[in-house]
């Protein structure tokens, strides 16, 4: 725990930084794979220092969203209408041991790929999907680079028995491991 905030403090003081955030500069994803999106950021804060290298975060403007392209999904009240709590930041935490930095988040989207015909019960039902984000902190370019990621989806699945009315439902787990292929940097910055 002291050894992030002396080697941060260290880093962000010789540099005239005053504030403990982590940001990306990346584009909004777009309707099409293909199109660049508008310019938009990924910040992490540190909110609350618990201890042992461990760190209560708050993930702000947008999130990484890893398709055929890696952009940003804004968290933004006035684009999402659905959003009636008006959250505009979302809750992380964080384990930083010098030279990796480990965050993981997590989200509720709407199952909107359930199967077709689904009664209209299923059609509000949200599921969670988890983040765990893993660094590799680079002190020379006060960066941290990403080095892999793992999204967790709970899912919701339908399934016909063939020459029968009967659809069993239910829900899974599903893991993605993901390897980014574009580099993808979070710069400390004030």
């Amino acid at each position: 725990m002291k050894n992030f905030f002396i080697l941060l403090g260290f880093f962000l003081v010789t540099n005239n930084a005053y504030s403990l955030s982590i940001i990306y500069d990346g584009f909004k994803c777009a309707d099409e794979a293909t199109t660049a999106g508008d310019p938009a950021q990924s910040i992490f804060t540190i909110e609350e220092d618990l201890g042992n290298g461990n760190y209560k975060l708050l993930l702000e403007n947008g999130y990484l969203v890893f398709g055929d392209k890696i952009c940003l999904e804004l968290i933004n009240t006035s684009i999402d209408p659905t959003n009636i709590h008006g959250l505009s930041k979302i809750e992380a935490v964080a384990h930083f041991n010098g030279a990796v930095l480990v965050v993981s988040y997590g989200l509720i989207i709407q199952n909107k790929d359930i199967a077709s015909g689904d009664p209209i019960l299923l059609t509000d039902i949200s599921f969670p999907s988890i983040y765990t984000l893993v660094f590799d902190y680079s002190p020379s370019t006060q960066t941290f680079k990403l080095k892999s990621a793992t999204k967790l989806d709970n899912l919701f699945s339908a399934l016909r028995i063939e020459g029968s009315d009967v659809v069993q439902s239910f829900s899974r787990l599903h893991v993605d491991p993901i390897l980014p292929v574009e580099e993808i940097q979070f710069l400390i910055k004030e």
